[in-house]
């Protein structure tokens, strides 16, 4: 009889497998049979109907609560108190703990670590179903979501007119906000009317004129941090809706950190608090210093690169125009006739040198013959004045050939540069007549068979009913179905 057991022993096995089979669990119930004892333990029963469960919540466990531990919410106002201290016969709670067998008692019953009102927790449900409601809807995708403007010039502001978050608020927009308008939109922000006065105050706020004569860059909905009661009025369906159709950009900045309500998922940006709104709708006047600061020397470092590439680009295209240069042609010609014009004179100086140099030497064989050649040194002296004026008369009609040569080369070239421009100005012409466009801004219109581009329809024989014509007009085009052809009778 090895398998029989001691009470203590089946005790000890059935809390085993109660821990392994429920290591924690959540359970909710009514109270009833609720005792304190002197010890500081609370004893009590959770019922449903006829079913009871043994609880007992020992002292060390009675842990006033910074955070929600069903949700996750974080008490903006402090610790809430430990429920331990304030429950009572009738009270509906959920409970969080671990199973155990009391020995003593053969019982088993529910351990508690935490303990919370119900009614959290139905709230907590309710926000789940609608969330995932307008989620499949698709009221939170962010292809819906509208661009927030980079510069904001008018804001309409919706929040409770009192407290510290309107100041915060603006604030910071005093600091940091430039030359924008703020026109505030009073509302509720907590209560059962609260919903309703916050979606009169979106229309009011989407259809207000600012003194500028526009509409709202974008509405702002802010509010401080609460529980979850405190800010269920931003759960409202109706108002997620309103706020979804809105055609401004709204912008939520709803409690603090770890708050995130319906209008938030809705919203097209959600920032985690007020201030987070004011210093995402502004950037501070240091950093936009900072900013125009360098936009200035990328300016001024775009603006002396293209200067020096323009710079530089000018001086190769006057060095071209300087080489190409009708000018600087007749230049080089003008320093090839000057050339030519020294060697021959240096050609008619050598020449006349050697002339004098024979008549010299003629002259002296003359002067030691007989007087008869006196007749033949005037001959030579005469010869000699005749070469001297028919150099001289060379020269000159040398020189009056290059000055025409000069003159009708500079005519030749005027009158091609002319011929040249009439020529381009006719191309131009051409060019412009032929441009498919200019009829298109008369009114004009060419069509083309869709699938068949560059095949312009001519005749009522290039297109079949049903076919798709592209019709192009002078600033876009226009698809149209061939419904019907009529030829010219």
């Amino acid at each position: 009889m090895d398998n029989i057991l001691t009470v203590r022993e089946l005790n000890f096995k059935l809390n085993q497998v109660l821990e392994a089979r429920f290591p924690y669990i959540w359970i909710k119930g009514e109270v009833t049979n609720c005792v304190t004892a002197s010890s500081g333990h609370v004893y009590f029963s959770l019922k449903e109907e006829q079913d009871l469960l043994n609880c007992v919540w020992f002292k060390h466990n009675h842990r006033d609560l910074a955070f929600d531990p069903l949700t996750g919410e974080c008490f903006e106002e402090g610790n809430k108190p430990c429920l331990a201290k304030s429950l009572h016969d009738g009270q509906e709670i959920i409970c969080a703990g671990k199973l155990a067998i009391y020995g003593a008692r053969g019982q088993y019953q529910l351990i508690i670590e935490h303990a919370i009102e119900s009614g959290i927790g139905q709230l907590h449900e309710a926000f789940e179903k609608l969330k995932q409601k307008l989620s499949h809807e698709g009221l939170f995708d962010t292809k819906y979501k509208k661009n927030i403007p980079a510069k904001i010039r008018n804001i309409a502001l919706i929040t409770a007119p009192t407290g510290a978050v309107i100041h915060d608020f603006l604030r910071i927009a005093q600091s940091r906000g430039i030359k924008s308008s703020i026109h505030i939109f009073p509302s509720l922000v907590q209560g059962d009317e609260a919903p309703q006065e916050l979606i009169s105050a979106l229309k009011k706020a989407s259809e207000h004129i600012f003194p500028n004569k526009m509409k709202a860059d974008c509405i702002v909905f802010i509010r401080g941090g609460g529980s979850i009661q405190d800010l269920w009025a931003f759960n409202d369906e109706t108002l997620a809706r309103a706020i979804f159709s809105c055609e401004i950009p709204v912008v939520t900045g709803i409690g603090h950190e770890p708050d995130f309500s319906i209008a938030d998922y809705v919203s097209d940006k959600s920032l985690a608090t007020p201030s987070h709104v004011a210093q995402f709708l502004w950037k501070d006047k240091n950093t936009l210093i900072q900013e125009l600061d360098t936009l200035e020397y990328s300016l001024q470092r775009f603006f002396w690169a293209n200067y020096q590439h323009d710079e530089k680009e000018l001086a190769s295209l006057a060095k071209q125009l300087k080489l190409l240069s009708p000018q600087q042609k007749l230049t080089e010609k003008s320093a090839y006739l000057v050339l030519l014009s020294q060697h021959l004179n240096n050609i008619i100086n050598q020449l006349l040198e050697n002339n004098i140099t024979n008549v010299q030497r003629i002259n002296q064989k003359i002067s030691r013959h007989e007087p008869a050649f006196a007749l033949l040194q005037n001959k030579v002296f005469q010869l000699k004045k005749e070469i001297s004026l028919f150099t001289n008369t060379t020269i000159i009609q040398k020189k009056k050939q290059i000055i025409q040569f000069q003159t009708k080369l500079q005519q030749n070239f005027t009158a091609f540069l002319k011929q040249k421009e009439f020529q381009l100005k006719e191309k131009q012409l051409m060019l412009e007549g032929n441009n498919p466009h200019k009829p298109l801004e008369k009114g004009y219109l060419y069509a083309e068979i869709q699938g068949k581009e560059q095949k312009i329809v001519k005749s009522i024989h290039d297109v079949r009913l049903h076919d798709t014509l592209t019709l192009h007009i002078i600033d876009g085009t226009v698809h149209a179905d061939i419904k019907k052809i009529n030829p010219v009778t």
